[in-house]
């Protein structure tokens, strides 16, 4: 007997699960000496997207305040190092969501073209790695330097490296006195090159924008996926950075019969400790 779902829930969960995987880099450093970075964030994130797998097939749209409600644990940490103008930075993150239990429609039947009510939950576990290397290619004074002893300037650097994902979605279905557990387990690396620009606008305030492409249909990867941040940070202290900004995240993987297309964009705020 095979099953079609047409949920939400897991379009939801899932795509919720992917909102919150990414990291809010600061600018490039520009220490002489070796400088280590720790960035803490909260990204509050909107999406819409499309999930087509032979499991099922959902379409999502929703606010921060729908991600965060379906969140049971999050785990996340970056780091930054960075050695005169070679910098590494990487990401993990841990997510564990879970929607409340609804009531939908399945299909059933060796065509699929019986239609019963059953009761869906959807439980996703995701993890994300990222590691990128950096080079700085640019290093001169700013458009708001006034003089010789001013130290603004605009620090620019390249980047590559990989961003893996590993999504596992739990799906239960219950119809009547039958139960099926459904999903499968998506992973894949993305291969990333980009760019990040550092502009001091005073000294103690920098605005940063980075972007970023990859996945270039390689192997397993993405078909094609881009990211794009703007930064405003402020150095409250020799040791910690506050920042605000915005983000834009999309991503498009049609492998087989799995396709995904997901856009993730809203502002974020992040606390970076040197030492």
């Amino acid at each position: 007997m095979s099953i079609a779902l047409r949920s939400r829930s897991f379009g939801f969960v899932f795509a919720a699960a992917l909102a919150l995987a990414v990291s809010v880099p600061s600018g490039p450093a520009r220490a002489a000496d070796p400088e280590y970075e720790l960035t803490l964030y909260v990204w509050g994130a909107m999406l819409a997207g499309k999930v087509d797998t032979d499991q099922g097939e959902a379409t999502a749209r929703m606010s921060f305040s729908d991600v965060w409600d379906n969140l049971n644990l999050a785990l996340m940490a970056r780091g930054r190092a960075q050695w005169d103008k070679v910098s590494l930075v990487g990401d993990f993150e841990y997510f564990d969501l879970e929607s409340d239990r609804e009531q939908r429609t399945v299909r059933v039947g060796p065509s699929g073209n019986i239609e019963i009510p059953a009761s869906v939950k959807v439980e996703v576990v995701e993890y994300v790695a990222e590691l990128s290397a950096g080079y700085e290619i640019l290093n001169v004074k700013g458009p708001f330097s006034r003089g010789p002893g001013d130290e603004r300037g605009t620090v620019a650097e390249l980047y590559a490296g990989g961003r893996y994902f590993s999504v596992q979605p739990d799906i239960t279905v219950k119809f009547g006195g039958a139960r099926r557990d459904l999903g499968k387990n998506h992973s894949w690396v993305d291969a990333i090159v980009g760019t990040r620009i550092g502009i001091d606008l005073s000294r103690s305030v920098v605005l940063g924008i980075q972007g970023d492409v990859g996945g270039f249909n390689i192997g397993n990867s993405s078909e094609f996926s881009w990211s794009q941040i703007t930064s405003l940070s402020w150095n409250a202290s020799e040791t910690l950075t506050l920042s605000l900004g915005y983000k834009f995240l999309e991503f498009k993987k049609d492998k087989g019969d799995d396709y995904l297309k997901l856009q993730m964009r809203g502002p974020f705020v992040a606390s970076a400790f040197r030492f």
